[in-house]
């Protein structure tokens, strides 16, 4: 695996995709509507945080509607960083 280093707003969101797909499953694409709220983020800080994290290649993002969503090496890396096994 890839080491990233993450900036505190991207550790933030990854850490709330993470809850999202504990409790939703693999299918979890949270819309961007009050995902700063849940991530505990403002408005900018969640734009830059998502910016950051696709370029990394930890999460993919649909401008459509708009959401956002954990690739595999994301989910590993949150995780990870959570203290989960098997991250």
């Amino acid at each position: 695996m890839t080491v990233h280093r993450l900036s505190g707003h991207e550790s933030k969101l990854l850490s709330c995709l993470l809850v999202f797909y504990r409790e939703i499953g693999p299918a979890a694409t949270p819309g961007m509507k009050g995902l700063d709220e849940e991530a505990g983020l403002a408005r900018h800080e969640l734009d830059e945080a998502i910016k950051g994290l696709r370029e990394k290649g930890l999460i993919e993002y649909w401008a459509l509607q708009p959401a956002v969503r954990l690739t595999r090496e994301g989910l590993l890396l949150a995780r990870r960083l959570s203290g989960e096994e098997g991250g």
